[in-house]
């Protein structure tokens, strides 16, 4: 079990740096491009948006032993990557919002939303 206590600051962390690193790439957008976004890449269905987001839970994406995985669990900082993923994203309205997330969804906390800064 994760002990939320450990891993608060780092949560915390996570819900601000999602939201500032997507400030600042659409203040880069509107700045650097005019407001102009740039081109979708080919074949994916996705949105400049969306991808940032994938970016970010792409970093994300890991694969642990079972003992790493429970080291990591019982002496570490951090949730397991999962968590941090679903934790940060389900907590910022622009992600919401980029997918379209349905009020009834795990990824669309509403009103229960933790925003610290």
């Amino acid at each position: 079990m994760v002990k939320g206590k450990r891993t608060l600051a780092e949560n915390i962390a996570d819900n601000g740096g999602i939201r500032e690193a997507f400030r600042a790439y659409r203040r880069w957008v509107q700045k650097e491009r005019s407001g102009v976004e740039e081109s979708l890449l080919p074949g994916l269905g996705l949105t400049n948006n969306q991808l940032f987001f994938l970016s970010y839970a792409h970093v994300r994406c890991n694969s642990y032993r079972h003992k790493a995985a429970q080291d990591q669990i019982h002496s570490g900082a951090h949730s397991p990557p999962k968590y941090r993923v679903i934790g940060a994203m389900s907590n910022f309205e622009e992600f919401q919002k980029t997918f379209n997330c349905p009020t009834t969804s795990i990824m669309n906390r509403g009103a229960d939303s933790c925003r610290v800064w």
